[in-house]
């Protein structure tokens, strides 16, 4: 069983460099894999605090837009970068960020994870739900052939939730990033062509 270190090298790896969190090492691997143009517009769903927003306005440029969201305010950053407070199971929500981004998304990314009660079914009920929630907001808000990268966990739900990615994009492939905490289940959806 790996042992727990809650400031392990990534931790500090990010502290030095300034970055918001460790979660900023992950989104650069994955990106690795997309190949974020730069120019692009990105929706990042549970955005504080805001490691993943830092990489992805150096990945578009200024030329670019990434819009976050998240229930709690995230520290700002300089443009193209902005957040906004939101819920992304609000209905209305989408339409605040297409007028945020400017347009449809070229990239979705989500890096949310429920508040772990320790009772199982409920924290997998929870990690299922927001995956949804994540999926709805994509569907409108990501323009066609668009791409998506989301946290997942290996848990009960996890091949309806790949069934759900399967449907509504050509290509699914599942991951692990080297940033992630020892032991941990989770692991990273990466999904192209968005068929809208």
């Amino acid at each position: 069983m790996a042992k727990y270190e809650p400031h392990d090298r990534f931790y500090r790896k990010a502290r030095e460099k300034g970055l918001p969190s460790r979660a900023a090492f992950k989104i650069e691997e994955l990106l690795r894999r997309v190949k974020l143009q730069r120019g692009a517009r990105v929706l990042d769903l549970g955005c504080a605090p805001g490691g993943w927003l830092a990489i992805l306005g150096r990945a578009v440029g200024p030329e670019g837009r990434v819009v976050g969201v998240d229930i709690v305010a995230c520290r700002e950053f300089p443009p193209p970068v902005v957040s906004i407070v939101g819920d992304i199971r609000d209905v209305r929500l989408p339409a605040r960020l297409l007028e945020a981004l400017g347009g449809k998304a070229d990239l979705v990314t989500s890096d949310i994870a429920p508040k772990l009660t320790g009772i199982a079914e409920r924290d997998e009920a929870q990690a299922d739900e927001l995956v949804e929630a994540a999926l709805t907001a994509a569907r409108r808000t990501l323009r066609p052939g668009g791409a998506m990268i989301i946290k997942v966990f290996m848990a009960g739900g996890f091949k309806e939730s790949l069934a759900r990615f399967e449907a509504m994009f050509g290509k699914v492939e599942v991951t692990r990033v080297r940033a992630s905490r020892p032991g941990s289940s989770e692991l990273y959806v990466i999904a192209r062509g968005f068929r809208g």
